[in-house]
């Protein structure tokens, strides 16, 4: 075939191009880290020019800030539209709970890539995209805790935002330590178990309930 009969590559969407970009960015963050990905590295692993990447995002760390905040908005529309229409704040609150778990398995890259920044990354601008997802959880949960303690589920002396870190931290140690195949987390049940023990730390003690009965 002469070289003339060849034809030409079809040209990616914008929208479709930047996707591709970031989707390959986030191979490259979670196995070399912020500090070792390049903007070469990631024109490279797209099979672009890095002009062609420097059209889309003006720098590495442009790129990465999308990254985070797409991750972000992401992860909250799903756990908000997912559990919109349960009314019950318990339930609510457990669905939440596991949507967090269960996204760090079905969504494991987004949640390595973000857990690498909190601990390699000293950049403000980076630690502030990282604030702003942590803070939209803390609000999302401790929005349902105020609402279960005005429904008599859950102790009424707690502070909403506490409530909503304990549930953070002990979800952001499960999803840190299971690259590590703990052997409990792959035992059946497991998570609803963890769940219902996180739930119990908030709900009003046995007793408390048969008072207000």
């Amino acid at each position: 075939m002469d070289a003339s009969d060849k034809k030409p590559k079809s040209r990616m969407r914008k929208a479709d191009r930047k996707r591709q970009l970031m989707e390959h960015a986030k191979h490259l963050f979670v196995t070399l880290g912020y500090q070792h990905t390049t903007t070469e590295k990631i024109a490279q692993a797209a099979d672009v020019t890095e002009p062609v990447l420097y059209r889309h995002f003006p720098s590495k760390k442009t790129l990465f800030l999308e990254v985070l905040d797409d991750i972000r908005l992401t992860t909250i529309h799903r756990w908000q539209s997912e559990t919109a229409k349960i009314g019950d704040p318990l339930k609510r609150l457990q669905a939440i709970v596991d949507l967090y778990l269960g996204s760090t398995r079905e969504h494991a890259l987004e949640f390595r890539i973000m857990h690498r920044s909190l601990v390699e990354t000293d950049d403000e601008e980076i630690a502030a995209c990282l604030r702003v997802f942590y803070l939209d959880s803390e609000r999302m949960l401790a929005e349902v805790i105020s609402e279960g303690q005005q429904a008599g589920v859950f102790r009424s002396e707690l502070d909403p935002r506490i409530g909503a870190w304990e549930l953070i931290r002990t979800a952001l140690g499960y999803t840190l330590t299971l690259p590590l195949g703990i052997p409990l987390y792959q035992e059946e049940g497991y998570v609803a178990k963890a769940i219902e023990c996180m739930m119990r730390c908030l709900q009003i003690g046995r007793a408390s309930c048969r008072e207000r009965v």
